[in-house]
Order: C-alpha cells, then structure tokens, then sequence
C-alpha cells in the first residue's frame, strides 16, 4: 500500500482509516430501550475504558474497546442508567466498530454519549445486561475539591499495576496522561492490548472506570517527532478529540478550570497554527480560577540535557514559555525524562515569586534514569530518580495541592500551588 507521501506501507493511511470510521460510528442515538432487559450480569470487554474526547467532560464521555479479528464485527448495544439516587434520564447508544491501523486487523468499538447529566455516575450496560461497572461525568463547577491523577511515560512493565492501584485509591475524577501511553512507536499492536487491559483492570475506583485524557508523546509516533496524525495511527484512533484534527486541544470545567493538552512537535509543529491556538486559549481564561498545560517535551527537564537529545525543548521555551508566564498558567505539567521533578516559580528560567510551576517529568511505569542535582540545574526544587504518578487537587478557593508517590504509596513530594512543601499528615 502507497500512502499520500508516496511511501510503502502495510498499513492503511490516517485518511483511510478516518473514511471507515466515520461510517462505523456514526448515528449512536435511537436505539431501542435496553435498561431493565436483564438482572443478569455481563463480564465487560477486557479493553474497556473510559475517555475524555470532548471539551466538556460535564455532559459527554465516551466509552470504547478494542478486540483483535480477521473478521468485521457485529455493533454493540450499551447503554448508561443514572444510581439510584439521581434525577438523570437512561442514555442508549450503539457501540459501532472502527478498524484500528494494524496488523493483525484490530477493530475498535467506540460510543460516545452526549447531554448527559453533569457530576452523575452511570451504571454500564452491555446488550441489555449489566457489567458491574460505572462512570461519571465532572461537575459543573468545583463546589467541591476536584483531585485526579497525572503522570506520563507509562509503558506496560510490572510497576504499572502497582502506580494504577495507587491512583486509583485516590477516587479521581480523572486521569492526565502525558504522553508515551503504550510504547508502541506507531507500530506495534501487542503493548496497546496490555496497556488497555491493564487500565481496564486497575484504574477503576469501586467499580467505576476512571477516564483517560491522553495527551501525545514521542513513543506514539512513527519516527517520534515532526510526524503528522498518519505516523501515529493507534494514538489517533484511540484517543482523538472531537475538537480538532491534531493532538491538542482544551477540556474545561465549568468556567473556572481548563486544562490544553499540546503536541510538542509529535505530530503537530509548536510554531505557528498550534502557539497562536495556545495564546487565544489562554486569553479566553485568563480570569479563570485554575488553567494548566500538558507537555509531553520538558522545557526545564530533570534528566535529559536541557538543549538537544532529539527533543526540541528550545522550542517549547522560545514559544509556549512566554505565554505560560504572560497568562499566569498555574501548573505544567511535564514528561519524556522518566524521573520525578518540580522547580522553583519561574520566569524566564530564573527563580520568580510570581513565576509558572513545572512538575513531573514522566515515571509512570518507566523509570530508572538518573536525575540531575538541583545545583547542577539551579531551576530545579526537587529532583528524583523515582516511578511516580501525582494526585492533583483543585480547590473552590482557587489553591491546589500535589502528592507524588512512588508504587509502594510513599510520599516522594508533597507541595502547594506555590511551589512549596507541605508536611505530610
């Protein structure tokens, strides 16, 4: 097969695949009524998650697996029935199948539910019976604290459960993944089938799937860098947004929390059409209560060198930098490094009352790079050769806190929405 470049591959192209799926998923409402069917239950697909694809997350959510076959797929009825204790309405849909860029051929099922009831959760149900299992929309505004979970750089190794469990016992809302999801280059099938069985399986909190908002990386992409959407074909069809083409997007809260999710040079270039995007965006918060970014490429890392590496962290400092600081961002978050980070407030790489956070550095998973003292890199505050994933909460009253831990549950770092330590309990 020739692709648009004229390159030889076995796979099909970005467009190819998006012209089937656009007739696979398409007319998800006025099936017929499913809830009541059946007290009996159903195992639920070992792929299932949950997704954040939208830019409300109050009223949409979409639920969606992947299962391996030489054959096309029959659809499948789901639907979404409120607890008990609520006033929503029963949602139905049908869960179409798409093929997935593979070989061998994967088929993924996806629904995406639509004006739902905001801060609900939703029993799942499949064929008519139920699976056990629930979801939730976000809220309408945070009259309560909103805690969810963040990290990057996850792969499929044995620490993965571990990190999940951890995350999980947290009842977040959601989860803010960086980048580098399954390490599977563009190209592999194997480690997105773990990746998702693992998620399916462990990040769930008393039965409920906790939603993924995956941002891109490197190691979704055929080649890492400077590709386009065609290079990375299972990122694209598992975790596109319904906002645009490209890998970057905003998903707000209410009005008063937005987190941009951004593509650094992956798939879409940080100059141009992308920064001058960021900069309306931020403009259209700018009075917002809490406003964060996700970069999968640090632009102050913990580990690799600060210029070079085949990374193009000068670019995120020349472009996005400045704008994070001239709108008062108040959290990036940051990956690639595979060790654990947070600086000073900065402003233009120097130590500022007044100046941006930068926490992370991706150790979800992977892991066992060497961190860079903070004398070495005066931005540093802390930095740590440790596996991590970050519970994040936003209060009402405009303050945040951050506990990073490591897979055994132990406190790495522990801080406020200033940059500073906060004594554990």
């Amino acid at each position: 097969m020739t692709d648009d470049s004229g390159r030889t591959s076995r796979f099909p192209t970005r467009r190819q695949i998006l012209g089937t799926t656009a007739a696979g998923i398409g007319g998800l409402t006025g099936c017929t009524e499913l809830l009541g069917a059946s007290t009996e239950t159903i195992d639920p697909p070992s792929t299932l998650i949950a997704t954040w694809r939208t830019s409300d997350p109050t009223h949409q959510v979409t639920l969606q697996w992947v299962v391996e076959s030489d054959e096309q797929p029959d659809p499948v009825d789901i639907a979404l029935s409120p607890s008990a204790n609520s006033k929503a309405t029963n949602e139905t849909a049908v869960a179409r199948f798409g093929p997935v860029d593979s070989y061998p051929p994967m088929y993924r099922h996806r629904a995406t539910f639509e004006a739902l009831a905001p801060d609900t959760d939703f029993e799942i149900e499949l064929r008519g019976k139920p699976t056990g299992l629930t979801v939730r929309t976000a809220p309408e505004s945070i009259d309560e604290p909103l805690t969810f979970a963040q990290g990057g750089d996850i792969g499929t190794t044995g620490f993965v459960p571990d990190l999940h469990q951890q995350a999980a016992s947290w009842d977040p809302l959601f989860a803010l993944v960086g980048g580098d999801l399954a390490y599977a280059d563009g190209v592999s099938v194997s480690p997105w089938i773990t990746f998702l069985e693992q998620w399916h399986e462990h990040m769930r909190s008393d039965g409920r799937l906790i939603p993924i908002v995956a941002g891109i990386g490197n190691h979704e992409v055929q080649g890492g860098m400077h590709g386009s959407p065609e290079d990375a074909p299972f990122y694209y069809d598992l975790f596109d947004n319904e906002v645009r083409d490209q890998a970057y997007w905003a998903i707000d809260i209410g009005d008063s929390v937005s987190f941009l999710i951004l593509d650094s040079n992956h798939t879409t270039e940080v100059p141009g059409e992308q920064t001058e995007w960021l900069e309306s965006a931020l403009a259209e918060r700018a009075d917002w209560e809490h406003v964060a970014a996700v970069s999968h490429v640090p632009a102050y890392p913990s580990s690799k060198p600060i210029t070079g590496a085949g990374r193009d962290r000068v670019d995120v400092r020349d472009h996005w930098v400045p704008l994070f600081e001239a709108y008062d961002v108040d959290v990036v978050f940051e990956h690639d490094d595979h060790t654990y980070k947070r600086t000073h407030l900065l402003e233009g790489g120097e130590q500022a009352d007044d100046g941006v956070l930068y926490v992370g550095d991706g150790a979800w998973g992977k892991g066992g790079r060497e961190a860079a003292s903070t004398e070495e890199r005066p931005y540093l505050a802390v930095s740590k050769s440790k596996r991590h994933v970050i519970r994040t909460t936003f209060a009402p009253d405009g303050t945040r806190q951050y506990r990073a831990v490591d897979p055994d549950g132990e406190t790495i770092d522990r801080f406020d929405g200033n940059g500073q330590p906060v004594a554990e309990n």
